[in-house]
């Protein structure tokens, strides 16, 4: 989710916006709003934006209110404000200078005051752009110095606002949280005190880590869990045996059904050892379980207390700690060491979701498990994509089908360069699997090179299958729709009155591929909103008035999408001559773009095609010139597709 700084022009924006990184990351994406674009209907900024910051008069006033008709939230700097009765939300000739008598404005039209509304009133806002004078305002019995804005007041009722501090001459309010809770303002001229700042967005219910310097754990990445299906435990064992065999083929352990049980005991007691690869160094740990009754200095997150001592570099960005257990977690025990996922009921799931279909007791050899058998967890993570494709050395040596799984992300990528930011209650997972490539040596199923780019149009296809495993009464999982080639989005109400529908992204879908020795190791990551609240869009609000709401968890999404991948991909396997077509109708029935009208600003001239759907061969994007001639296929990579501007044009890397 974004947090916008408007106008981008002004002086103070950028260094507001870098103010707002270091605070809010990485539940947010602070930009700077440039005003050419706060009123464009091909730019839907109030989608993704979780506050609005406004440092000047806005342009369109419309635009921030139908922003807040999204349940959208303003921070206004620099104001003064007066409450009035709520009068027509589009009269913009209304004369309003009565309102403000007194504060020097003189006679103001709505172009000049903001006109919001604030529950049952309205809020009228006004903007200065004088110089303010020395001033202090209390908060808690702190005092913090700003500048005032003589002339300008916050007028307005206090028994239905908050007030978020007072000057200290003459206790009039600086800054105030509107009744509604979505709007607060100041009154002193910005940049406002780092305090003030942080009591203002914790206020309007962002999520940050308020102090640098008291972060803890909670902005450090921590160690990961290394799990498997409690039915399939040998797949943990299967795993640590591959890359230690990698490490010292001549020390390879046995095979784990050689010595042990493989359901519930450790065949030996392996010693830690460290894989260091391009971009991370993996530190695999083998903790006694439970742990001893001491207390760790590391920190006071639980999950630390596993690692006996301090190894060098432990808050080394560069290193992850895996930790391999001996056994499943308990209930207890999940919820001291992974309070924020459960394993045992994404487990569930995955067996909940595979019941009844083709294949369910595959992967049951000690050779090969099922997708979702084997996973990494990690309450922070740097970003489970990276740790796979960045580090190509573990990436081949680590055994497949794989997840990572994660509940907070510090880097999370999205498509090129694009970051992937999402507050918690969204789902974010890497699945790598391996498949061999025909024309190579490599022995098993193999399929074309060139059939690979379809996979991420199938995992696609396993998110809309997903969400109709959840949504088994048909509800809600028909508006998920989606983008070409990798988003996926819903369609939700565009006013208060739902006469519209509007599509608004909830995930997003990026694949790596890593080639060697006939084979291809893929990495599938995926990121998928279901609990969050607005204005980030979410499967949650699909469902908000459909029976199975209260069934959605991000533990479940998560066992869905894996299971409906696994048959997808099977499926494909089978029939992998065909290409895509045993799928594209399903497809097709799924995507926004039939028939859409686009322009190619690849072409010189510009040429406005028609979207037809997607070629079986090669997964290109199939368009007809409306001019006449032959048609244009489009890579999925290399070109950049804004769906609301119908305009396609050369990715910027």
């Amino acid at each position: 989710m974004n947090v916008l700084v408007y106008p981008s022009t002004h002086a103070l924006a950028p260094s507001l916006v870098q103010t707002l990184t270091s605070t809010l990351t990485p539940h947010y994406l602070p930009q700077s709003l440039a005003p050419s674009l706060l009123s464009v209907p091909e730019y839907p900024w109030h989608t993704a934006c979780a506050l609005l910051i406004l440092l000047a008069q806005p342009t369109d006033h419309a635009a921030v209110r139908k922003y807040l008709e999204f349940g959208g939230r303003i921070l206004a700097l620099g104001v003064s404000a007066k409450k009035g009765g709520l009068l027509g939300l589009h009269d913009s000739s209304h004369d309003f200078g009565s309102l403000f008598t007194g504060l020097g404005l003189g006679v103001a039209k709505d172009t000049s005051i903001l006109r919001v509304p604030d529950g049952n009133a309205s809020l009228y806002i006004s903007f200065s752009t004088a110089t303010g004078t020395s001033a202090d305002v209390s908060i808690d019995s702190t005092t913090i110095a700003v500048s005032r804005l003589p002339s300008y007041s916050l007028d307005l009722d206090a028994s239905g606002e908050h007030v978020l501090g007072r000057y200290v001459e003459g206790n009039a309010p600086a800054g105030v949280l509107s009744q509604s809770r979505l709007i607060a303002m100041w009154n002193c001229a910005p940049p406002l005190p780092d305090i003030l700042l942080s009591r203002t967005l914790s206020a309007l219910g962002l999520r940050f880590y308020t102090q640098k310097a008291d972060l803890g754990p909670q902005l450090r990445i921590l160690p990961q869990f290394l799990l498997a299906r409690p039915h399939s435990w040998y797949v943990q064992h299967r795993i640590v045996q591959e890359l230690l065999g990698r490490l010292r083929p001549e020390s390879a352990i046995p095979h784990p059904h050689a010595d042990g049980d493989m359901d519930n005991e450790s065949p030996r007691r392996w010693e830690p050892f460290m894989f260091e690869d391009a971009n991370d160094m993996f530190h695999f740990h083998f903790p006694s379980f439970p742990p001893a009754d001491e207390t760790s200095d590391l920190s006071s997150h639980p999950i630390l207390e596993l690692i006996p001592q301090n190894p060098p570099g432990f808050f080394n960005d560069k290193v992850k700690h895996v930790l391999v257990i001996p056994k499943p977690l308990t209930f207890e025990e999940e919820s001291m060491y992974t309070p924020q996922f459960s394993p045992s009921a994404f487990f569930r799931a995955i067996d909940e979701f595979r019941s009844g279909t083709e294949g369910t007791s595959q992967g049951t050899s000690q050779d090969s498990w099922r997708i979702g058998d084997a996973f990494m967890y990690g309450e922070v993570v740097s970003s489970t994509q990276t740790m796979f494709d960045k580090n190509p050395s573990f990436l081949r040596a680590l055994p497949a089908p794989v997840v990572s799984l994660a509940t907070i992300q510090l880097a999370g990528r999205g498509r090129g360069g694009n970051s992937w930011l999402s507050p918690d209650a969204c789902m974010q997972l890497s699945l790598k699997i391996r498949v061999g490539l025909k024309g190579s040596s490599s022995a098993g199923t193999a399929i074309r090179p060139s059939n690979l780019v379809f996979i991420q149009y199938l995992y696609a296809l396993a998110v809309v299958d997903a969400c109709h495993a959840l949504d088994p009464s048909s509800q809600w999982a028909h508006k998920v729709r989606l983008k070409w080639p990798n988003d996926i989005y819903g369609l939700f109400p565009c006013d208060k009155l739902g006469s519209k529908m509007e599509p608004r992204k909830v995930g997003g879908i990026l694949v790596n591929t890593s080639f060697g020795g006939g084979v291809a190791d893929v990495v599938i990551g995926c990121g998928l909103n279901i609990l969050n609240e607005p204005p980030v869009a979410s499967l949650a609000q699909l469902a908000s008035s459909g029976s199975s709401a209260s069934s959605l968890s991000v533990e479940r999404a998560a066992a869905a999408v894996l299971v409906s991948f696994e048959r997808i991909w099977n499926s494909f396997l089978q029939q992998e001559e065909e290409g895509f077509q045993p799928f594209m109708d399903q497809y097709l029935r799924s995507w926004l773009h039939s028939d859409q009208l686009v322009t190619l600003a690849t072409r010189t001239p510009h040429k406005i095609v028609r979207i037809i759907g997607i070629t079986p061969d090669y997964g290109l994007l199939r368009t007809v010139p409306l001019s006449g001639g032959e048609f244009i296929d489009l890579q999925p990579d290399g070109n950049s597709f804004d769906m609301m501007k119908g305009l396609i044009s050369m990715k910027k890397q």
